[in-house]
């Protein structure tokens, strides 16, 4: 099983993988990445920590489409106005969630951009000291000096 195919299993079904092909405790109070995390550890199956579902965002702008899709017909049919307060509020919450989908990303892009940038900076200190510690070194005589 990989990474992906455990992304998109339900909570339960990823619980009970858990349970039964490793023995990890206290899943029931994991979160999903968290659990996912855990699993792929458990399994040796390697775990991208910058890695977003980047088809999250576009999963849910379908979904807010759909809504907006049955607006019309909501106002023409019945005018009800409790279904469409509903159908309201659930797109609000939609594009909420796509704003906090999209923060992630680009928090997880910053991130990496960091780590990347620290580890020039150390491989740059590194070879600067090698050289530093290889030009402090004094040149070796090639002859011994002559014994009287």
């Amino acid at each position: 099983m990989e990474l992906k195919e455990l992304r998109k299993l339900p909570m339960p079904k990823l619980r009970d993988v858990a349970k039964q092909e490793t023995d990890l405790k206290s899943v029931v109070a994991m979160e999903k990445e968290e659990l996912i995390k855990a699993i792929a550890a458990a399994k040796g199956i390697p775990y991208d920590e910058t890695h977003k579902d980047l088809n999250a965002i576009h999963a849910v702008k379908q979904d807010i489409r759909q809504l907006q899709k049955q607006k019309p017909e909501l106002l023409s049919s019945s005018g009800d106005r409790k279904k469409l307060k509903r159908l309201r509020r659930k797109v609000k919450l939609l594009k909420r969630v796509t704003r906090h989908l999209a923060h992630d990303v680009k928090l997880a892009a910053v991130e990496a951009e960091a780590k990347a940038t620290a580890e020039k900076a150390a491989a740059a200190a590194k070879a600067a000291a090698e050289k530093a510690a290889a030009a402090a070194k004094p040149a070796a005589p090639a002859e011994p000096p002559p014994a009287a």
